[in-house]
């Protein structure tokens, strides 16, 4: 067993938008930071996704349906399903993520590690490594 404070991994925050708490061979936990204003282009992961909302309001967008977020919501997104978190509010949300780890076969599916829709042609962007960590390929 591995035990860890939230509020410490919490300062760690203001440095970058990522804090993992845990990796583990299927499963995956971190904290979110949205910053007010601040919104998470569409996107999609090979694996599922569950976000817990710690502190602050915003909202998750998927291409037919919006979610208002606040402390003490939990959202579920499917693997392959796009979606876009935001915060349009004038204090900082912190998400508890979880993901378990892909398949080969939902990396082949979703192409890469992520994908983006790119705003000015409407194409994926899929990245082999994580969103930004390459370069990223136009696909569709």
């Amino acid at each position: 067993m591995e035990l860890k404070v939230t509020n410490e991994a919490l300062k760690e925050l203001k440095r970058g938008r990522r804090v993992n708490l845990f990796k583990m061979p299927n499963l995956d936990t971190w904290l979110l930071y949205f910053p007010p204003g601040d919104v998470q282009r569409m996107h999609s992961h090979p694996g599922d996704r569950t976000y817990y909302v710690l502190t602050g309001r915003g909202i998750m967008k998927g291409p037919n349906e919006s979610h208002e977020l606040s402390p003490g919501k939990i959202i579920s997104i499917p693997a392959h399903e796009y979606y876009e978190g935001s915060n349009p509010h004038d204090e900082p949300m912190v998400l508890l993520g979880n993901s378990n780890h892909p398949t080969k076969e939902d990396f082949a599916k979703a192409g890469g590690q992520r994908s983006e829709i790119d705003d000015a042609t409407g194409k994926r962007i899929v990245y082999q490594t994580g969103g930004g960590q390459d370069a990223g390929e136009l696909v569709d």
